[in-house]
């Protein structure tokens, strides 16, 4: 997706993104360690983490 898109690959190298499971946010909330960076280990953690 990046490589058709060179302003959101800018983005990402200067915010940190991460994705999470709708069920998992859900059942646990936004703060819980449910988050997964996309531009490092997928070890789950809390959005403030990222």
């Amino acid at each position: 997706m990046a490589g058709e898109h060179p302003a959101l690959a800018a983005l990402a190298r200067e915010v940190p993104v991460g994705a999470a499971v709708l069920e998992d946010l859900e059942a646990h909330g936004v703060h819980a360690p449910v988050w997964h960076a996309l531009t490092t280990d997928a070890t789950p953690r809390t959005w403030t983490q990222l």
